[in-house]
């Protein structure tokens, strides 16, 4: 009995993680892909656009314990890729040109992180400082927006009625605007 109910607990803490990608909801999600030409210089980002039933997807920063097993999973089956053919600076990190696999991934104390993972090396992660959307949306939406500035963009991410805008801005491979 003990054994059952130990199994039951197990697989219900293991339901919100594998919904990040292949819950029933997710059957069928749009794949996007956005890509913007800066002065030569590409950047590609497609992902998965998830949804998010009844804002479920906020459960899982409210789970401490479960967070270790979530980022796990994030980072196994990731939500897209990231593609760039040059350096670049985003909110503050250093890119270097090349493809990433993005994932997002939770903290008990950092909220939200995005992460960019090379091929080999550890990921980039940036915390992501929601705030309230101008538009509420029911799935996933990631979009390049241009900006008035040469070698400049922003990502926006709108996670249902919350969002973020990244600066993105091309750099030299030292990191130089």
């Amino acid at each position: 009995m003990k054994f059952v109910l130990t199994l039951a607990c197990a697989a219900a803490l293991s339901c919100g993680v594998q919904a990040q990608i292949s819950g029933s909801i997710n059957r069928g999600a749009p794949k996007v892909s956005n890509t913007i030409e800066m002065g030569g210089n590409k950047l590609m980002v497609e992902y998965t656009s998830i949804r998010f039933g009844n804002g479920d997807w906020q459960k899982i920063k409210d789970n401490t314990a479960g967070h270790e097993q979530f980022n796990k999973f994030a980072e196994g089956k990731p939500i897209g890729k990231v593609s760039t053919s040059c350096a670049l600076q985003a909110a503050g990190k250093k890119v270097p040109a090349g493809d990433y696999t993005m994932f997002f991934t939770v903290h008990e104390q950092a909220g939200w992180l995005l992460n960019l993972k090379p091929k080999e090396g550890d990921p980039i992660r940036w915390r992501m400082v929601l705030s309230e959307a101008d538009d509420k949306s029911g799935c996933l939406k990631m979009s390049l927006e241009p900006s008035a500035k040469n070698g400049m963009c922003s990502l926006e991410i709108v996670f249902g009625d919350m969002a973020v805008t990244v600066p993105v801005t091309t750099v030299d491979e030292d990191g130089d605007k």
